[in-house]
């Protein structure tokens, strides 16, 4: 990838949107494209700190596990997001695993880089802030909906979350490209993926939604926000 592309990919993020041509270029010269494969690692957790990655295109989840050998899914992050900031920024060991689930390209950004840009613009620093401050608020509000909500609950409310950040509004409905496995979605809600098949045939039994290849279709997306607990 050409710098001038890279500049261009960078300018499209929310992180840099606000940045001018040469602050984004001083950075861009830095980055390096890398591609993974689905199934790749990009890190595991308990690596040793070093780059990071801000994403092209494609996907990644990022997991945890315990010393069961249970895993967590915290978060899929897709195109414009960053991962792997927080042990680039403090240097302590990998708190999670980040595996690309489809074809996947990342601008990477070395450490000493990245600390570097840091320091010359503070503004770049509050975007990262703002960016691990968002991520926590999220790993909180699930920690919250597994605690008190049920998982009827918990499943509505994350296939609405799939429908704001990926869904493609179609007549027939919103139309959800499926990156995760049942066992992902388990992983990520704090179920089952017995219980989750279930569940996701329930709704499309009842109409809500419609099970495809790779793709979820939401056929009835007021009654899954009732469902969510977001509508009266």
């Amino acid at each position: 990838m050409s710098v001038d592309a890279t500049i261009d990919a960078l300018g499209k993020t929310a992180l840099f949107a606000a940045f001018t041509p040469t602050e984004v270029a001083e950075i861009a010269g830095k980055m390096r494209p890398q591609k993974f494969k689905r199934g790749d690692v990009l890190f595991y957790q308990g690596d040793t700190a070093g780059a990071f990655h801000l994403i092209r295109s494609g996907s990644v989840k990022i997991t945890t596990m315990n010393t069961d050998g249970k895993e967590t899914l915290l978060a899929l992050l897709t195109a414009g997001q960053c991962v792997g900031e927080m042990a680039a920024l403090d240097g302590d060991p990998r708190s999670a695993t980040a595996t690309a689930i489809e074809p996947t390209e990342t601008l990477a950004l070395q450490r000493p880089e990245l600390l570097g840009f840091v320091r010359s613009h503070p503004d770049f620093a509050l975007k990262l802030i703002a960016t691990l401050a968002s991520r926590l608020r999220r790993l909180d509000e699930r920690l919250e909906d597994a605690h008190f909500l049920d998982l009827d609950t918990r499943l509505a409310k994350l296939l609405l979350d799939f429908v704001r950040e990926r869904g493609r509004r179609e007549e027939r409905g919103v139309v959800v490209p499926l990156l995760l496995s049942q066992s992902d979605i388990a992983a990520m809600i704090g179920g089952t993926r017995v219980s989750v098949n279930r569940l996701l045939s329930v709704y499309q039994e009842e109409g809500l939604i419609k099970r495809e290849k790779d793709t979820l279709v939401i056929l009835q997306e007021r009654v899954l926000r009732l469902r969510a607990g977001e509508e009266e």
